[in-house]
């Protein structure tokens, strides 16, 4: 830390603005020296959720708040600052004090925004938890402010027409807002430079429509957005690399110069798990088609086999890193099972255990669990991405099931060019969970026959 602290003040203020506000003020104990530096970080970040907590006496400690944030203000001494965000519910309850703020980083050609007058109390994982009221109005000298290069809105309404003031905008997150498929295009016009959109949790999106050869875009996020009835997300744009997709089974239409490379689907939101799911799914993988990396959920891999191809994709998928968000459940091993197929250039597999939402009455399907040790260990139909390709795996959440033993001793027992395999033990202590006992099964894994000489096997 001593020869840290001998470095010149300028040098320091840039170390302190990579860091976060949070741990910003926490450099003030480091020594003498540090202890008024963080003041002058260009990273600034006002959150009421520091001071208020929602079981306390919740208007005396947002007052709180609001004199610290103002006594900041009336305090900062730097003429530039790199990233502003606030976060405050009620905003129109204290306008004075927000219209303050964002004078006071208007004022120091802030590059990065971000606003979120949502509730900490709306449910996030539920789509019919909104619409919820706008609580506030975006004020007309943001849009003059033509030095943005990212914007973060939630729960704030916009004049989509005034976006075309942001010359140099790229990044665009959108959250708790209505935004219907007209908006969007106009957003997409408006802003030619625009890098990546985020969409979460705003409604009336009953299609996303992301087309036009000049557009710049190369990432897209709808995260939970709710819409009546199916979901259809359109890209034609020569540019866009990565989608993530979170919410009800969507249409997809894609046709990008080179294809997506990464892919993030997440459908544990489906309440019914059939064959006409099963279908869609396999559609929707052949539509989005991704060259590099996949991630999917439980309900895929409960559904997917309930397609027109239950072995594995047709043709094959050319993806090299899957993560596998799954329960472990006998449910999902066929599913599992598929994707080993579909990847037959698999370098990187990732199982992220996790709780998911499992069908299980003969009405819900899937109808065919598989028995896992049959699968994995007494009657294994090797894929061949475990004998040419798979390099790394890492399971994360492991709790010493059996599904998950007889899963990952499979791939060491004939993962014949594996060079690692690192096993994160869950911390879980609830329900009667034992961290000590997971890792002790986890140490099993070092006395197995291993296909691959060169298999370094580490847990945590």
């Amino acid at each position: 830390m001593d020869r840290l602290s001998s470095l010149p003040e300028p040098l320091l203020l840039i170390i302190i603005s990579l860091l976060s506000f949070k741990e910003a003020i926490r450099t003030s104990v480091l020594s003498t020296r540090w202890r008024h530096l963080w003041r002058s970080t260009a990273n600034i970040e006002f959150n009421e959720h520091f001071f208020v907590n929602v079981d306390a006496s919740r208007e005396i400690q947002r007052q709180l708040f609001i004199d610290f944030a103002q006594q900041w203000i009336a305090n900062y001494q730097e003429d530039n600052i790199d990233k502003f965000s606030l976060t405050f519910s009620h905003p129109r309850n204290s306008q004075v004090f927000v219209e303050n703020c964002l004078k006071f980083s208007l004022a120091r050609h802030v590059k990065h925004m971000g606003l979120d007058f949502s509730e900490p109390t709306w449910d996030l994982s539920d789509p019919g938890d909104n619409p919820h009221p706008v609580s506030f109005d975006l004020p007309s000298q943001v849009y003059s402010h033509h030095v943005l290069e990212s914007l973060t809105l939630s729960s704030c309404n916009f004049v989509v027409s005034e976006f075309k003031n942001f010359w140099f905008l790229k990044h665009l997150s959108l959250a708790w807002v209505e935004l219907r498929a007209a908006t969007v295009k106009a957003l997409l016009v408006n802003c030619g430079l625009l890098d990546s959109l985020n969409l979460k949790q705003c409604w009336n999106m009953n299609s996303v429509d992301v087309s036009g050869q000049d557009l710049k875009l190369t990432s897209l996020v709808v995260d939970r957005c709710m819409c009546s009835g199916y979901q259809r997300i359109s890209i034609e744009a020569p540019n866009v690399k990565y989608l993530r997709f979170a919410g009800f089974v969507p249409i997809f239409d894609v046709n990008t110069t080179a294809g997506l490379e990464e892919v993030d689907l997440d459908f544990d939101l489906a309440s019914t798990c059939d064959e006409d799911s099963g279908y869609l799914l396999y559609d929707l993988l052949c539509e989005v088609y991704p060259s590099r990396a996949l991630t999917v959920c439980s309900y895929t891999l409960q559904a997917i086999t309930m397609g027109p191809e239950p072995i594995g994709m047709e043709p094959p998928l050319s993806v090299t890193n899957l993560t596998l968000k799954t329960a472990m459940h006998y449910n999902e091993q066929k599913g599992i099972k598929f994707f080993l197929t579909s990847c037959p250039l698999l370098e990187t597999l990732t199982i992220d255990i996790r709780l998911g939402t499992i069908f299980l009455h003969e009405d819900e399907a899937p109808f065919h669990e598989l028995n896992p040790y049959d699968v994995w260990i007494e009657n294994p139909i090797v894929n061949s991405c475990i004998i040419r390709t798979l390099r790394e795996v890492e399971m994360k959440g492991f709790k010493g099931t059996q599904n998950e033993f007889y899963l990952l001793a499979y791939l060491v027992l004939h993962g014949r060019v594996m060079q690692k395999l690192t096993v994160v033990t869950s911390r879980e202590i609830s329900n009667h969970g034992n961290p000590a006992v997971y890792r002790s099964v986890a140490e099993k894994f070092y006395a197995l026959r291993r296909a691959s000489q060169h298999l370094q096997i580490t847990i945590f």
